[in-house]
C-alpha cells in the first residue's frame, strides 16, 4: 500500500495550529517567502506538508470538509 508523501492542512487561525503541532509532535513549520498567500511548509520525521489559512468559511458540523490534499509515493 502507498503511503502519504504530502499533506495540507488549513486553518482559520495559522499561529495556533503552528503552536499545537510543535508543541504536540514536535513538527517543524517555516513560512514560504514570495507566494501570494501565507503558507507555510512542514516538516514531520516521516512526511512533508504545508499549512495554509483556510480560504473559505469552514462548512457546519457534520458536513464534510472544504478540501483536503494527500498525495501518496
Amino acid at each position: 500500500m502507498n503511503s502519504p508523501a504530502y499533506f495540507e492542512i488549513q486553518a482559520d487561525d495559522p499561529d495556533q495550529v503552528i503552536d499545537f503541532y510543535t508543541a504536540v509532535f514536535g513538527w517543524k513549520f517555516t513560512k514560504q517567502i514570495g507566494l501570494p498567500i501565507d503558507y507555510w511548509r512542514i516538516e514531520t520525521e516521516d512526511i512533508r506538508g504545508g499549512l495554509l489559512k483556510r480560504p473559505a468559511t469552514a462548512p457546519p458540523r457534520r458536513s464534510g470538509t472544504n478540501a483536503y490534499d494527500v498525495r501518496c509515493k
